[in-house]
């Protein structure tokens, strides 16, 4: 089966759409993916040059065109029976999404059909749903589009959009997990929930993506409430090609720090792209000069989180040290 998109790339999804409460398939969750490619595709003002994919305006949000090969991974969809169930079943759920403000209910799409000649599937997604793809007034999460497609576990897709690009451990309750989940009676044991949930994610997540976690219990006296996240990074995992893009696009040609201290800087110090290049020389000449450079760089992480000026305190560091490397 042959992918409809040439090459990965990376997509950036709202916040507000990551931590919203939902349960979706694999499938569904795909059929998502395209919708926030589609969405990014529209606002970088992307002309579309296939005959497969189409975005038309409608009154109340978009028709979307796509074809069914858009949500199969390897998978032989004899009869379209997937692509039904996966089109049927989407059409009946919906995005909650609740804050001090508003509580909104909005179904994630409706009116699915397939075009069973042409394997094109079509359907319409309101303006609610659209512009919550598109509202990043709270964040966002970009993630690698064709690490989240491949993906066997819904559970791995979930937690690959909540570590994607996330720096700082992250605090969640046991119920506000289940509750983004979609659990309802289900998992209703912590020692069911870590075993079917977190630690099937986390192998996946460990296995392929660039973004992972550790995590531990967080209790009150002995009972289990919630669970503190830490994300991890494997560089070994991150797309080649896009990342040589990102650096490229992020630090001048002349500078040559290599994939694992630029990666080291952004997500244990969290440099900003203009930081590092700011820094560049120091950052280029402690990489040459220091021996273990990343395990020196490890060795400043603690003491620098209680330091006024984080990046200031790595970087008089590096030179202090190359000072006296040479």
């Amino acid at each position: 089966m042959a992918r409809t998109i040439k090459g990965n790339k990376n997509v950036v999804q709202s916040y507000i759409f990551t931590t919203a409460k939902y349960d979706f398939s694999v499938y569904e969750k795909r059929i998502i993916y395209r919708l926030v490619e589609l969405v990014q595709d529209e606002v970088k003002g992307i002309m579309i040059r296939d005959n497969l994919h189409k975005i038309e305006p409608t009154l109340f949000g978009r028709e979307i065109s796509m074809p069914i090969s858009d949500i199969l991974k390897e998978e032989n969809d004899k009869n379209y029976t997937i692509a039904k169930k996966a089109l049927g079943t989407l059409s009946e759920k919906f995005i909650i999404y609740e804050n001090n403000e508003i509580w909104q209910k909005t179904p994630i799409i409706t009116n699915p059909k397939i075009k069973k000649n042409d394997g094109i599937s079509k359907f319409y997604v309101f303006n609610e749903i659209w512009e919550s793809l598109l509202d990043f007034t709270k964040g966002y999460r970009k993630y690698e589009l064709l690490t989240a497609m491949s993906f066997k576990s819904v559970y791995s897709m979930r937690m690959y959009e909540l570590m994607s690009g996330q720096k700082r451990p992250l605090d969640l309750s046991f119920e506000d997990l289940k509750e983004r989940f979609g659990f309802k009676d289900k998992y209703k044991l912590v020692g069911d929930f870590k075993r079917w949930v977190l630690d099937v994610a986390k192998k996946e997540l460990d296995e392929s993506s660039p973004y992972s976690f550790n995590y531990i219990e967080a209790k009150e006296g002995r009972k289990v409430v919630g669970f503190k996240f830490f994300p991890t990074f494997n560089p070994d995992n991150k797309d080649e090609k896009l990342y040589e893009a990102e650096i490229r696009s992020k630090v001048s040609a002349s500078a040559q720090i290599s994939r694992e201290v630029y990666d080291y800087l952004r997500y244990s110090f969290e440099f900003k792209a203009d930081e590092i290049s700011k820094n560049k020389k120091t950052i280029i000449e402690g990489e040459k000069l220091i021996p273990d450079f990343i395990g020196f760089l490890s060795s400043l992480v603690g003491p620098s989180r209680t330091a006024k000026n984080r990046i200031g305190y790595v970087v008089n560091a590096i030179k202090k040290k190359t000072t006296e490397s040479k």
